[in-house]
């Protein structure tokens, strides 16, 4: 999803559902090659069963509603919101910036979504959700935060989640309380956890995990 998302911020601006259609397609042929599997429908199977959809929000489901988180992303852009895309140093868009950066002796790899940037020329960490629910923490966006710093040299001060569902954004939070330090005490105890094998399960978002038919938490010896 994000990969078109990508494209709808280049100035060109080709029809949604054109471009939709094109990376719908080479998707489709790629995890093909990968997966082994024809049918579409069984790819994913996330959120809840409905009377709607039945087989949850599969393969299926995600052809006919991708195109229109499409257009809400493309009604985004173009809509009036005093957010534009930052341009790096080096001239490269502020698209999926790739971070790979130590905290205390912990290497932290990702790619941040977008990086925004307000009339007072303050930055705004933009991370683009497709879920049905947004994240009640803004811990992520501070990791990004730190990232930025680290890689570009640059602070951002504010953080928003996209929700491509909704085709909005959520209140802008500050992420001055995200510092390099209160960042790396959070992953290095991650860290520690993983290397210990220490993986506490998280009751709230049991509906929505992959692996809770064998979870003992949630089925017992079975």
């Amino acid at each position: 999803m994000t990969s078109v998302l990508d494209v709808s911020d280049s100035q060109a601006q080709p029809n949604p559902q054109e471009l939709w259609l094109q990376y719908w397609e080479a998707n489709v042929t790629r995890q093909r090659a990968v997966q082994g599997q024809e049918d579409v429908s069984q790819w994913r199977a996330g959120g809840r069963a409905t009377i709607a959809n039945p087989n949850k929000e599969d393969g299926t489901w995600w052809q006919a509603n991708g195109i229109k988180m499409l257009d809400n992303w493309v009604n985004f852009r173009n809509a009036e919101n005093n957010l534009e895309l930052w341009v790096t140093p080096q001239g490269i868009p502020a698209i999926e910036l790739i971070f790979n950066i130590d905290l205390d002796g912990v290497m932290v790899k990702g790619a941040l979504d977008r990086l925004m940037v307000l009339p007072s020329g303050e930055l705004v960490v933009l991370d683009i959700k497709t879920g049905a629910r947004t994240p009640s923490s803004d811990f992520q966006l501070g990791i990004y935060a730190v990232a930025m710093e680290a890689t570009f040299g640059v602070r951002p001060k504010f953080g928003t989640y996209w929700d491509a569902r909704k085709g909005g954004i959520t209140e802008l939070v500050s992420l001055d309380k995200w510092t390099r330090e209160s960042v790396s005490e959070i992953v290095g105890m991650f860290d520690k956890a993983r290397r210990a094998g220490i993986f506490l399960p998280n009751f709230d978002h049991c509906k929505m995990c992959n692996f809770k038919n064998d979870c003992k938490y949630q089925n017992g010896d079975k």
